[in-house]
């Protein structure tokens, strides 16, 4: 699942999730349309924070786009 859907499903806001891993709302938002890459050590803490539903692959690597 990407991180996008996990937010939507589980009626996360944007905001809440980035205080959870202690980065800005926009740098969040960065990463959630794509223009930023999340660092391993932050792709390992939303994997953590989701329960492993959105693995560490799949918040830096997400679906349609290229690696």
């Amino acid at each position: 699942m990407d991180l996008d859907e996990y937010l939507f499903r589980k009626r996360i806001s944007q905001t809440d999730f980035a205080n959870d891993l202690g980065i800005s709302r926009t740098h969040l938002g960065e990463i959630l349309r794509g223009r930023r890459s999340p660092s391993v050590k932050l792709a390992k803490k939303i994997e953590e924070l989701t329960e492993g539903e959105v693995t560490k692959e799949e918040a830096m690597f997400p679906k349609g786009r290229e690696s």
